[in-house]
């Protein structure tokens, strides 16, 4: 079965890889672990956090990776745009970051600044 998934996985990659050739696009697939969108992530989620329960911080910043990677980019690639074009180790690593933001936000932030507003 996780041979299953990982094949379909690779699969998606590649079609995905060879649609951004036919668009022009010599652009590499991200396979970074830290990277400047690894900031981004820490800081988004720090943010999160702070207005709302962690829980539902971290759903959203962990649900957003397939997103990105198997609608947006894809979506976005049509019309020429390079987002979302990573692997699943950048992937995985930027859910990491956004626990890490995460922490930060619901233990550290509010520890020490009072959110403007609480959503969730």
């Amino acid at each position: 079965m996780a041979d299953k998934t990982k094949n379909g996985i690779k699969l998606r990659m590649e079609k995905q890889e060879r649609m951004m050739t036919r668009l022009g696009f010599e652009h590499r697939r991200n396979d970074a672990l830290v990277d400047i969108w690894s900031l981004s992530h820490i800081v988004w989620a720090m943010l999160l956090a702070w207005v709302m329960s962690p829980l539902i911080a971290l759903t959203i910043m962990v649900l957003w990776e397939p997103l990105e990677v198997l609608v947006l980019s894809p979506l976005l690639a049509r019309y020429g745009f390079v987002f979302g074009f990573e692997s699943v180790r950048n992937s995985l690593s930027d859910i990491l970051f956004d626990v890490i933001g995460v922490f930060l936000g619901a233990f550290v932030l509010a520890k020490y600044v009072e959110p403007p507003f609480f959503l969730f």
